[in-house]
């Protein structure tokens, strides 16, 4: 009898540190990535440059997976209520981690308890354009117009609640003039009418806009921020044309569901960020008139909270409101 338990026993140990191992070893089986905005768009294009290097550094399938509709909050929402094993991750963006809890008071998910911020992909300072055939060059020519002709000029956006709905917002307030702001159900579609003349402006970004400009059909007029696009650099920053509160970018990065082990959130963020930070990667961000931090996981978070807090305020000031 003691010999059987004694066999036990040495099983017992044996096999310990088997399962140990059998759990430590990340990845066993394909990652998902969930980008919660439609095929095609920037996000989706950017997530699945970035997927394809990652499951090369891994050796495992990464799969793109969108989840798109509600503001970027159904796929953050999928994310949220998945395991926290490190196989679903999320390519979260301004949108689904500061605008929606500022904008949506009951929201499914809570950004500050539900994820993990892993790192940070990059930053896009969005420009404003105007068509050429409103006749202004400048921010002031643009302000004098809409004070003289209150609520008759018109703002396209990809949709309510998002950051360029939040930007018209905040340009009425901070210049004192009354734009009206009409939601389109993408991008696209509101640039196109934007060429078309069928609204005067909106706020978009380079990649969308740069070949426009070039062609004659989009006069750009400030860029968001402090600081001039070094794609554009001839056309004045937001804080350059005496609106300084207009300073909100566009940004993206990876998260994992909370609860996430950290072995696994750091060494996603090592290899996350030599591929986010490589020659070939960064320069396309750089090309398309935008940045990529080289901020730690620490970092990020505290960068996300920043931004949590700060729409959170500037929603309450501007009373937007989701129709």
């Amino acid at each position: 009898m003691r010999s059987c338990i004694a066999s036990f026993a040495v099983a017992a140990l044996c096999v310990a540190p088997l399962s140990m191992f059998a759990q430590e070893r990340w990845p066993s089986k394909p990652i998902k990535v969930v980008v919660p905005t439609g095929p095609g768009s920037s996000a989706d294009i950017r997530a699945r440059q970035i997927g394809d290097q990652l499951a090369k550094v891994l050796g495992k399938p990464v799969f793109i997976e969108n989840r798109p509709g509600a503001g970027a909050t159904i796929g953050a929402d999928y994310v949220a209520k998945s395991p926290a094993d490190g196989y679903t991750l999320l390519y979260g963006t301004i949108a689904d981690q500061a605008i929606a809890p500022a904008l949506y008071p009951s929201l499914p998910y809570n950004p500050r308890k539900d994820f993990v911020p892993i790192v940070q992909n990059a930053l896009f300072p969005p420009q404003l354009v105007v068509n050429p055939a409103l006749g202004v060059r400048s921010m002031k020519e643009l302000i004098a117009l809409a004070k003289a002709k209150p609520g008759q000029l018109m703002a396209g956006s990809w949709g309510n609640g998002s950051l360029t709905h939040l930007l018209v917002l905040q340009l009425n307030r901070e210049a004192g003039i009354e734009i009206s702001h009409v939601p389109y159900k993408n991008a696209a579609s509101a640039l196109s009418d934007v060429v078309g003349g069928h609204v005067s402006m909106m706020f978009d970004y380079i990649p969308a806009t740069e070949s426009l400009i070039k062609a004659g059909k989009l006069r750009p007029l400030m860029t968001v921020g402090s600081q001039r696009s070094k794609v554009l650099p001839d056309v004045p920053s937001a804080a350059e044309v005496g609106l300084p509160g207009i300073k909100h970018m566009g940004w993206s990065g990876f998260f994992a569901p909370a609860g996430t082990s950290k072995e696994i959130v750091a060494r996603l963020h090592i290899e996350l960020a030599r591929i986010v930070r490589s020659p070939e990667l960064a320069q396309i961000v750089v090309d398309s008139g935008g940045e990529v931090p080289a901020t730690s996981s620490e970092e990020f978070a505290a960068f996300v909270r920043h931004e949590q807090d700060e729409m959170a305020e500037i929603v309450k000031s501007i009373g937007a409101k989701v129709n």
